[in-house]
């Protein structure tokens, strides 16, 4: 099997990092829509990024439906 490229793997994510939701994350009627916004809390062993939305959810969502939060980049 060839070796995996940075191309062919989502994104790495690290504890802290902002995130915003690429699609809706979690049971239809209790999750988050997509575009929300959070921040990583934890990296799971099973490849699951656990993360605080702002609305106050957590959820372990698969890095491949988050994406960096560049508006969030400098706002501390």
């Amino acid at each position: 099997m060839p070796p995996a490229t940075t191309f062919d793997e989502p994104p790495e994510f690290d504890v802290g990092d902002r995130v915003v939701s690429t699609e809706r994350v979690g049971p239809l009627l209790q999750g988050v829509p997509r575009g929300s916004r959070g921040v990583v809390i934890a990296r799971t062993a099973d490849r699951l990024i656990a993360v605080r939305f702002d609305s106050g959810r957590v959820e372990h969502v698969h890095p491949a439906r988050l994406r960096f939060d560049e508006q969030g980049l400098g706002a501390d």
